[in-house]
Parts: C-alpha cells; sequence; structure tokens
C-alpha cells in the first residue's frame, strides 16, 4: 500500500506540472501575439483563462503519458524501480498506480466535458473580437419532419428566435406556410408568437377556393430541439458537451439526418481519451527497469514522439471524419480499440518476464 502511494503521488504531480506548463506555455504564446487586441486588465485575465482552458483540453492526454514516462524515468534514477522488485513486488504491482491513476484521471476529464469546459475557445475567440458572450446565429434553415423552418436570428443565451417562418409541405409542394416576428424555447419546443397561417387550397383550380388566411397566439413547433444544439448541428460549430452531443445524435437519428459529424464529436469526447491510459500501459513496460541496459534519454526522446504520432493521427482522423469522409467507428474507435488490445497484449505477456 505504501508503495502505491508512493507511486501514485510521484505520478500525480509530475503530472500536474507537465499539464499546467503545457497550457501556460501555449496560452502565454497566444497572449504574446494578441495582447494588443486586448483591452482591459480583466479582459486579458479572462482570455489567458480561457486559452489556458482550450489548451489543457486539448494537451491532456499528452500530459498524461509525458508524465508517466518522467516518473518512470524518476524511479530508475533514484534505483526505487529496483527496490520494490527486490523486495518482491511484481510489474503488475508497480504497473497497477500508474493504471489507476490515468484511469481516475482520463475519466475526470470526460467529465469536464460535461461543463462549459468545451466552450474556452469560442469564448477566448469572443474576447478576441470584442464581442458580447451574447451570440446571435443568422440565417438558419432547418428541416424537422415534414416541415422546413427558417429563423432569421437565433440568439442562444436568452432562448429567442425572430423572424421565424414554417413551411409544411405534401407530396403536391407546400401545403401551409407560418410566420411568426418572435419565438421563444420553453425547455421541449419552440412557440412560434402571434403566428400567421397561410393554407394553400387543394385541388388548386379556377373558380376555387384561395389563400386561408388564420391568426394563432402561440403554435408549438420544433420538439426538442435546444437552441444550442441548433446552432451547433445545422450552423457546423463543433462546442458541445457531451449531454448536447447526446441530444443532438438522438434528434438527428429520428429526423433521419447525417449523423457523421455529432458522432465524431461524441466519440472524440468519450473514447478517444482512453488511447493516453493505454499507451501508459505499453509504454511503462516498454522501459527498461535499470539504466545500464539502455540509453534513458533517448528512450524518453522516442517515445515522447510516438505519443505527439499517435495523438496526431487520433486528431487527424477526428477532422477528417467531421466532413463524412472516413466512419468515425472506423477511424478514432478502431484506433483506440487497437491500442486498448496492444495494451492488454503487454500486461498479459510482458508483466511476466
Amino acid at each position: 500500500m505504501r508503495m502505491f502511494r508512493y507511486v501514485a503521488q510521484l505520478y500525480l504531480k509530475h503530472f500536474f506540472i507537465i499539464a499546467f506548463a503545457l497550457a501556460f506555455f501555449f496560452a502565454g504564446l497566444d497572449y504574446m501575439q494578441n495582447a494588443s487586441k486586448l483591452n482591459g486588465f480583466n479582459i486579458k485575465i479572462l482570455y489567458l483563462f480561457y486559452k489556458g482552458s482550450y489548451a489543457l483540453n486539448l494537451l491532456f492526454p499528452i500530459a498524461l503519458v509525458l508524465s508517466m514516462i518522467v516518473a518512470k524515468m524518476a524511479l530508475i534514477r533514484s534505483n526505487a524501480l529496483v527496490s520494490f522488485y527486490a523486495l518482491g513486488y511484481s510489474k503488475k504491482a508497480v504497473l497497477r498506480p500508474f493504471f489507476w491513476v490515468a484511469f481516475f484521471l482520463t475519466l475526470l476529464y470526460i467529465v469536464m466535458h460535461f461543463t462549459p469546459f468545451v466552450d474556452a475557445e469560442l469564448s477566448a475567440k469572443r474576447l478576441l473580437q470584442g464581442k458580447k458572450s451574447e451570440n446571435v446565429t443568422r440565417n438558419l434553415f432547418v428541416k424537422y419532419n415534414d416541415s422546413f423552418i427558417y429563423i432569421a436570428q437565433l440568439i442562444p443565451a436568452s432562448k429567442e428566435a425572430k423572424d421565424i417562418r414554417v413551411y409544411t409541405t405534401q407530396e403536391n409542394g407546400a401545403a401551409e406556410m407560418i410566420y411568426g416576428k418572435t419565438a421563444h424555447f420553453d425547455g421541449e419546443s419552440w412557440i412560434i408568437r402571434h403566428a400567421k397561417i397561410v393554407k394553400k387550397p387543394s385541388p388548386k383550380g379556377l373558380g376555387g377556393e384561395g389563400l386561408a388566411i388564420e391568426y394563432k397566439d402561440e403554435i408549438k413547433t420544433l420538439q426538442g430541439f435546444k437552441p444550442k444544439i441548433l446552432t451547433s448541428v445545422f450552423e457546423g460549430k463543433r462546442y458541445y458537451t457531451i449531454q448536447d452531443a447526446y441530444e443532438a445524435l438522438n434528434l438527428l437519428l429520428t429526423q433521419r439526418l447525417e449523423t457523421s459529424k455529432v458522432r465524431s464529436i461524441f466519440y472524440y469526447m468519450v473514447v478517444s481519451p482512453f488511447f493516453a491510459m493505454f499507451l501508459v500501459v505499453i509504454f511503462f513496460l516498454s522501459i527498461p527497469p535499470h539504466a545500464r541496459s539502455t540509453n534513458l534519454l533517448w528512450v524518453s526522446f522516442v517515445l515522447t514522439g510516438i505519443t505527439l504520432f499517435v495523438w496526431g493521427v487520433i486528431y487527424l482522423l477526428y477532422r477528417i471524419s467531421l466532413s463524412g469522409v472516413v466512419l468515425p467507428e472506423l477511424g478514432m474507435v478502431a484506433t483506440v480499440a487497437l491500442l486498448g488490445l496492444g495494451a492488454l497484449y503487454s500486461y498479459l505477456f510482458r508483466t511476466n518476464r
């Protein structure tokens, strides 16, 4: 138990040092490039915070692997690792604190994607552009069941929309048109206020009935389409929480619309972070327990390069799958699954050597 606590604390110490160093280095470089565009001390501090959060979101898995490499090198150089083996601890026992710390940190990283943590980059961009936190989406066009809906202005923060039009279609074309100057989201659906309804006659012909026009105080539409889901899915933004992505995926499946982009974002937040934990297992069992038979500096350099390469491949597959060129299941999920199999193989066949 003492060994577990000692190794876990060493790993955590190096993780926090490396993670925050990378995040603030990234944020500092960006700040030096854009400091002249920011007005006010508070704005600059907020910008640094948002950029640091964005960098942490991007580099968290890398820090998880690099800190394991540094921690094991520290154990080797201090001869603590050889001492553990001499006292009767197995490779599995020494690996255990690295694995569980990496596992719980990965879960923490995933939980962070349930929060506004994912909007850090967007918030930093707004500060840089001098915009208020409230953004407006314009000219949004949405398909919902048998209707097509146009929204001139959508304000997600206040859950309001302006100049909304609903076109209901049938086999022979548009059958009904609904116009409303304002609408609001009540938590379940959008309510169009003071709606004007125009119905086309059927069948059409000379001497028949003309357009039927009526007015209603309220009309409900777009059931389940939250404002953030509307802006993210149909405007092409990637700023989702995991809950938003899950709800958007269910809605798109219900409407029989393309889901590859939302699936890609969902897998990137939920599945891809585990690649770091698998690399921790593989790399731990790849590093020799002493410095006599190999150059530890060279080993550290190679493993760091492999970490960056694997992370780059997963990120590239994520960006490609966003456009639908590669299925996310065949890209990110398959890559992480292969790493998982590699980690399992290493654990089963390399811990008894």
